[in-house]
């Protein structure tokens, strides 16, 4: 399935470009006219920002696909750097959020987190946190995401909106790849705790 995926990414990648590419000509077209006055230009010109701003986000969810298609990968079953795949787990996670009524508001890392647990569980720890943040009602509000250090531990925090209430049977699975100590719940605020590689 990883291999399938990451290949599929690519073709999608392909495609992308492609769309980019054709877009750019007509951008160029437009600016070679420019003194050509025309009922639909305004719209033609605000229709290719939105074809740009949209190839610029399908390439970086692609990105992020593409790393959970490597997550099975060797050289990352059993470490990875929590600043990646924190971020590809979030990236991956908005959907599920704004279709529940949330939107997340992520602080990325500024440097390497390099921790004693696998790229996959990572991913999957990072969705089922901030799943079970939405679990509840939100009102259209965010769910902060967060990574700290804690000394020889590595912490994504996941704090749920003040109007939620959120269900903590949905942190079962998280405690299943993580272990029970390692997702630690305070009130609206919970830290899925990673050992750091040292």
């Amino acid at each position: 399935m990883g291999l399938i995926t990451a290949q599929s990414m690519h073709e999608m990648q392909n495609i992308l470009a492609i769309i980019h590419e054709s877009a750019g000509l007509l951008g160029d077209i437009l600016k070679v006219n420019a003194k050509v006055d025309f009922k639909h230009r305004p719209k033609m010109e605000s229709t290719l920002g939105h074809i740009f701003s949209q190839v610029h986000r399908g390439k970086s969810l692609l990105h992020a696909t593409s790393r959970l298609a490597h997550a099975p990968d060797d050289d990352l079953l059993e470490s990875c750097d929590l600043a990646v795949y924190s971020t590809i787990g979030v990236q991956l996670s908005e959907r599920m959020a704004r279709l529940r009524g949330s939107e997340v508001a992520f602080t990325p890392p500024t440097e390497a987190q390099p921790v004693r647990t696998g790229a996959l569980n990572v991913l999957m720890s990072v969705y089922h946190g901030l799943y079970w943040a939405t679990s509840g009602p939100t009102h259209n509000q965010a769910v902060a995401v967060t990574v700290a250090k804690a000394g020889s531990d590595r912490i994504v925090r996941v704090t749920a909106p003040a109007a939620a209430a959120p269900d903590v049977a949905a942190l079962d699975h998280p405690r299943l790849l993580l272990g029970p100590d390692r997702v630690v719940l305070q009130g609206r605020e919970l830290n899925l705790v990673f050992p750091a590689l040292t």
